[in-house]
């Protein structure tokens, strides 16, 4: 594969920065370890030109230093503010990226025809859980892969273990030390408990009353399989415990909490705009969306006009108990999704604007709201369709 140029990157980055941070095989920059994964990776060519429209564009002003250290640092999140400022660019826009440094404020302010939106962007990943058990996952099967075996392993991790703790290390020191014996004891299944305290190696034999008491406290659960024939690695697959009853889905709650840490980015009185990219969340659905931001959809069943009388069509209507019900700082809500498709991105913009119609809140036009992405089937909650009547809906204290 050639080396591509990256002229771009380079003249934010420096040469040597490129060099040591892409380009050399020892590089461990994400966009380096990306490029090194398959020929042809498009996240460094991606990168390139999304600056070289930053940098080529005399409707934006920026700190080249400063977003220098950012992309250095911070990839993903500077990537989506660095996306973002591009697709307003391409709508029209005149930019200031961080307008009110060095005090806290939105990550850009873009102006047109005649009126200026105040842009706070938020790359969402997993949650907190999820990433704990991707570490932990990454930890296990990295020392795992480098040991010759004719086992599969499957590993319940724990609520309790963290990646790079000693616990850790201890417990999967015991999953090796499993494997050797079982080669030695020529068993074909087995299961290890490890808890900080103590570790039983069962090949189905069973446990006694004590050992059960041990095992239900175990934070690893490690079953081993024998494949039948002896492999270059040992592959290895990770799971959470099983939950009964099964938690009900709590996305919507989630992106609340995030859209309200957010929306104090914003000024009062102002056209505020959160912009979430949400391309790494790929089971978020628009139930969930919809949820976070216009509250839980309810069903309303009309009484009897008479005693025994059958029970009215039921309607559904939202409770207004969600973000927008609580802030007159945020006119929409952008969620961004990017997808790779045939090696090339593609991006998507969907607006949902809010449908708080209280004097403190602008809502926007349809003309604007068109300029930050698709608004799809929500028109009618742009400001020259939004009735009166329609409040927020909620009983909660409004939020500036």
């Amino acid at each position: 594969m050639a080396t591509p140029e990256l002229v771009s990157l380079r003249a934010l980055m420096g040469d040597e920065w490129v060099e040591a941070n892409i380009l050399s095989d020892k590089a461990e920059h994400l966009l380096g370890r990306w490029y090194r994964k398959a020929d042809g990776n498009p996240w460094a060519g991606y990168t390139d030109q999304l600056l070289e429209r930053l940098m080529g564009s005399e409707r934006i002003a920026f700190d080249k230093a400063a977003l220098a250290r950012k992309l250095a640092a911070e990839y993903v999140p500077t990537l989506a503010e660095i996306e973002v400022a591009v697709h307003l660019l391409d709508q029209g826009f005149g930019l200031v990226l961080e307008p009110t440094v060095p005090a806290k404020g939105p990550d850009i302010r873009a102006d047109v025809a005649g009126n200026s939106y105040f842009v706070e962007v938020r790359a969402v990943s997993d949650s907190e859980d999820d990433e704990r058990f991707n570490a932990v996952s990454s930890e296990i099967f990295a020392r795992l892969n480098e040991i010759p075996s004719r086992y599969r392993v499957n590993v319940t991790v724990g609520e309790d273990c963290i990646a790079g703790s000693g616990d850790l290390k201890k417990a999967i020191d015991q999953a090796v030390n499993a494997l050797s014996v079982m080669k030695d004891k020529k068993w074909r299944y087995a299961r290890l408990f490890h808890s900080p305290e103590n570790s039983i190696l069962d090949p189905g034999t069973g446990l006694t009353d004590k050992e059960k008491e041990m095992a239900a406290e175990a934070e690893l659960i490690v079953e081993y399989h024998d494949t039948g024939e002896d492999q270059e690695k040992t592959v290895s697959s990770a799971w959470r415990p099983y939950k009964s009853p099964p938690e009900p889905d709590q996305t919507h709650e989630r992106l609340k909490k995030m859209l309200n840490k957010k929306r104090t980015q914003l000024p009062e009185n102002s056209r505020g705009i959160l912009v979430f990219d949400v391309s790494e969340l790929f089971m978020l659905s628009d139930f969930s969306i919809e949820s976070a931001l216009y509250g839980d959809l309810v069903v309303r069943l009309t009484a009897p006009s008479t005693p025994g009388g059958p029970i009215g069509e039921p309607t559904l209507f939202r409770n207004g108990r969600g973000f927008f019900g609580r802030t007159s700082r945020v006119s929409a809500v952008v969620f961004h999704t990017r997808n790779v498709v045939d090696g090339k991105m593609e991006n998507r913009w969907r607006v949902f604007p809010t449908n708080r119609a209280d004097k403190d809140t602008i809502q926007l036009e349809k003309v604007e709201l068109a300029r930050f992405g698709e608004l799809e089937d929500r028109t009618n909650l742009s400001a020259e369709h939004l009735p009166e009547a329609l409040a927020s809906g909620s009983a909660d204290t409004p939020q500036s």
